[in-house]
């Protein structure tokens, strides 16, 4: 708003050549204060703007964290503990979704897993008999080899028939085909057994981890509140169906003392460059009409939205935009404890070291403003 200065320059020419008539008003001494004048203020203009910036976007911004229930799948509130605008503290229950199905799925899971620990101890078992089992037709081959060589001899010896020769012949490939059988069977059984994870079977690991995973969902089924503040409203109701990852309320997190006093205010790209760390500001809000309150700048922000580019398998589109862009910058105020609700909106100023006399002229605006929202306040 620099219509104050203007007021002021046409007062102070009214006061000296109409009111007061210290100086007679003439041609030339009109067309000079009707030159100088505007030069001068384009001057004193051009030094606030770069080197005393204004803000008229000054914001107080909260986190806000999204409540979602992080279940695995959809369940039905069973109770909201939370209301609207009460303080909570980290780790309070927000709203409760009904445990019973989950609860079913734990209990199913740890029969599950009983059943596959009882189906490591049959494997155990398995392998004892099919490691029997390969002893005994080894010793049956055995058997069947000596018989083999002692029908042999008696045939040479034309003591016994070439078909008791030829029975034990197949009696002796019959067995050692029972012994690979048995031998594959061990290895079979074997393999089984041996099939795990971290020195766990892997059917019992499995199970094992689905029942940790249906555990962690029967504990979410309570949905706490991650830092202490509050919830603004409360739009979730018993019997309402929540789907996984779906936010269905906002919780507001409290300052924390690093930050508290914190504002952000915005400038056009021109000013924004006048503005460094550790400067002095100045700010107001509608809400203290009358009141200006010293600050320090923080921070800045270098980027804007429109600054990103975004992620993706195309070549991104460059468009010219009509809206001038608007840098940020973080205030720390000197009082961080004054009531700031989040969102609301007020005027800043930042000075530095250039141009100082501009800078007096930027004050007289602030103070103009702030003394102004006496008649604003409650609008």
């Amino acid at each position: 708003m620099q219509w104050p200065l203007f007021l002021g320059y046409a007062a102070l020419i009214w006061l000296i050549f109409v009111k007061l008539r210290i100086v007679r008003l003439s041609l030339p001494l009109a067309i000079l204060f009707a030159a100088a004048g505007p030069l001068l203020f384009f001057f004193i203009l051009m030094a606030m703007n770069f080197y005393q910036p204004g803000s008229s976007d000054v914001q107080v911004l909260h986190r806000v964290v999204q409540i979602a229930p992080r279940t695995s799948k959809p369940g039905r509130v069973q109770n909201v503990a939370v209301q609207a605008n009460t303080p909570l503290m980290t780790g309070d229950v927000l709203f409760t979704i009904d445990p019973e199905p989950f609860e079913f799925d734990v209990e199913r899971l740890k029969a599950s897993l009983a059943a596959a620990e009882q189906n490591v101890a049959e494997l155990k078992a398995g392998l004892d008999q099919a490691t029997a089992a390969r002893h005994r037709a080894e010793a049956q081959t055995e058997l069947a080899k000596e018989e083999f060589g002692r029908q042999s001899e008696l045939l040479k010896r034309k003591v016994v028939s070439q078909a008791d020769a030829d029975t034990a012949q197949r009696n002796l490939d019959t067995a050692k085909q029972a012994e690979n059988g048995a031998k594959a069977a061990e290895d079979r059984a074997r393999l089984e057994l041996q099939s795990n994870i971290n020195g766990e079977d892997t059917s019992v690991a499995q199970v094992r981890q689905q029942l940790e995973a249906a555990q962690n969902d029967l504990a979410e089924t309570k949905v706490v509140a991650p830092c202490s503040g509050f919830v603004s409203n409360v739009n979730i109701l018993p019997g309402e169906v929540v789907s996984a990852g779906v936010a269905v309320m906002p919780l507001i997190c409290d300052v924390s003392p690093g930050n508290r006093g914190e504002v952000v205010a915005t400038f056009p790209q021109g000013a924004f460059l006048g503005v460094r760390p550790g400067d002095y500001a100045e700010v107001i809000f509608p809400m203290y009409p009358g009141r200006v309150f010293t600050a320090k700048v923080l921070n800045t922000i270098d980027i804007t939205s429109g600054g990103q580019i975004p992620v993706g398998g195309i070549i991104p589109q460059i468009d010219g935009s009509t809206n001038a862009p608007r840098f940020a910058a973080v205030l720390k105020m000197d009082n961080p404890d004054l009531r700031l609700p989040a969102g609301a909106r007020g005027e800043g100023a930042v000075y530095t070291d250039k141009v100082p006399f501009a800078g007096l002229f930027r004050k007289g605006l602030i103070r103009t403003d702030t003394i102004l929202n006496y008649v604003k306040w409650g609008t």
